[in-house]
């Protein structure tokens, strides 16, 4: 070994244990938790009760940034393209394997420009119908729509909205002739189920909940593989159908840039691990439908998988298009 060569070697011996440092003392600033939803949504409250945990836990502030746009496409986007340092971080959703097959529109991709941390929380959505629409359960939905093939609305609050996903499968699986209108946004759309200009909908626990406590919908089916401690009474799309493994729920899931180092990866997710087991948080949103939890990287990349290869699946078999 030469001189140089052996002084470049000694230095970078020295450098590394202040690189590994450096990684384990994350944060040392302000961290910015993307979320591809505006202000005010479920979505948006669960990321924000993560952000406001996650900086007692790791003593920084975590800061909500909310860029919505092009359906989650834009928050996708820009954090493909951020520094992998631990300081850009992503509330993502369902929507990050469902766009580049949909649209095929983005500037990432599903597999390489991300590192999955973990899983956040799953919400289902409840299929209910107009109060007047004459069917009180899934075998008579399934019954009245075969007997009327194309005569019936299903509203959604999008092209590619999970919701959207969730009529798709069940149309697809339980061989029904139904109309999607695509709303812009769930509140539109489950205003028209509700005054029976639609007449059913997949809508967000939480968005149905106004509709159906006013009598103005009914619920027929959840879309879980478990009935929900929220609405214990009504039963999944699999117990009233008898569609096996019927899931499709809308899961949020911590992501950051490709290349962040795994002692960040890895501090971060035993802390989101933390908040998901705080009592205070699971029973915040229990009432909600909204199910928190946390994951590995390894079982999120299983899920991930799992999920991309159902929605991808379909929208191809389906010929779906984006708007």
């Amino acid at each position: 070994m030469n001189r140089s060569t052996f002084i470049a070697a000694s230095l970078a011996t020295l450098v590394l244990p202040f690189a590994v440092l450096a990684q384990t003392d994350w944060p040392q600033k302000p961290v910015s938790m993307v979320v591809p939803y505006p202000p005010g949504g479920v979505n948006d409250a669960v990321a924000r009760v993560y952000a406001d945990k996650l900086s007692t836990e790791l003593g920084k502030p975590f800061i909500v940034d909310n860029r919505a746009g092009a359906a989650t496409t834009v928050a996708s986007n820009y954090v493909a393209k951020a520094a992998p340092d631990g300081y850009t971080i992503y509330a993502g959703g369902t929507s990050l394997i469902i766009n580049p097959t949909l649209t095929g529109q983005v500037q990432y991709d599903p597999h390489k420009s991300f590192e999955l941390v973990s899983l956040m929380s799953f919400t289902p959505f409840i299929l209910h119908v107009n109060a007047d629409f004459p069917v009180k359960n899934m075998a008579e939905l399934v019954a009245y729509v075969k007997a009327n093939p194309g005569k019936f609305n299903i509203a959604s609050s999008g092209v590619g909205a999970t919701n959207h996903m969730a009529a798709e499968l069940l149309k697809a699986r339980a061989g029904l002739n139904i109309t999607h209108v695509p709303y812009k946004g769930g509140a539109q759309a489950g205003q028209d189920v509700a005054g029976g200009n639609a007449q059913m909908m997949f809508s967000a626990s939480l968005e149905a909940k106004p509709f159906l406590d006013s009598k103005k919908t009914r619920a027929i089916a959840i879309s879980s593989l478990k009935r929900s401690p929220a609405f214990p009474d009504i039963p999944t799309v699999e117990e009233a159908a008898g569609l096996p493994e019927f899931q499709a729920i809308f899961w949020q899931g911590m992501v950051v840039p490709a290349g962040t180092p795994k002692a960040i990866v890895d501090k971060l997710q035993k802390a989101i691990a933390k908040v998901a087991a705080d009592p205070e948080v699971i029973e915040r949103f229990k009432l909600q439908g909204v199910e928190i939890r946390s994951s590995t990287p390894e079982e999120f990349k299983a899920f991930y998988l799992k999920e991309e290869k159902v929605w991808t699946t379909l929208i191809k078999e389906q010929g779906i298009k984006p708007e």
